[in-house]
């Protein structure tokens, strides 16, 4: 897999309440980027600090965020206006929608909006978030060709998409789920 720095990254998750949504996320910028280049490379090593690359494909994704807060609160960088939680966790969840069953369909609302909503349960909300910090230390960091194999490796494992497509064509790419009204069974009208 080549990873283009404009791939989007799109992976299901089963929620507490709502049944399957799907995460769909922008990278972060360039900008952004160097501006936490430094805390995204200690995750990387600390992702791979392993031997075997089918053991990092399956933990790496699962202790990205907890890594990348313990790091920052250790370099005393996790907090403050310019801190990662506000300067990149902020800015991933900024970048990020989550696609969930309404009445209507499928319905599209920012990452922050499913948290405020209790589309996300806390543990859902840190595989999220560990999923994302991943991905993005994976694509911003590691070098294209070791970025593609780890992220084609834990993708397969977890049913992650990297697409080009935007996130209306996204969402209409999905199975239609609304249930039918003229298909509800009419009650018994049994008069005793």
């Amino acid at each position: 897999m080549r990873i283009d720095q404009k791939l989007n990254f799109v992976f299901p998750i089963e929620t507490p309440n709502n049944g399957v949504a799907y995460v769909y996320s922008l990278p972060i910028g360039r900008v952004v980027f160097e501006s936490y280049y430094s805390v995204l490379g200690k995750v990387f090593t600390t992702c791979f600090e392993g031997q075997d690359p089918k053991h990092i494909a399956l933990t790496a994704p699962q202790v990205a965020y907890p890594a990348l807060k313990t790091i920052s609160k250790a370099d005393n960088t996790w907090e403050g206006t310019a801190g990662v939680k506000a300067g990149l966790i902020n800015e991933i969840i900024r970048l990020t929608s989550v696609m969930v069953i309404s009445d209507n369909g499928w319905e599209t609302i920012p990452m922050d909006l499913a948290i405020k909503r209790g589309i996300f349960d806390e543990d859902c909300e840190a595989e999220v978030l560990s999923a994302l910090v991943f991905f993005t230390s994976i694509s911003k960091v590691a070098p294209k060709q070791l970025a593609g194999t780890f992220l084609e490796m834990a993708g397969s494992l977890r049913n992650w998409q990297f697409t080009s497509l935007g996130c209306m064509e996204f969402k209409n790419s999905l199975p239609t789920s609304t249930e039918d009204k003229d298909t509800i069974p009419n009650q018994s009208q049994v008069i005793s």
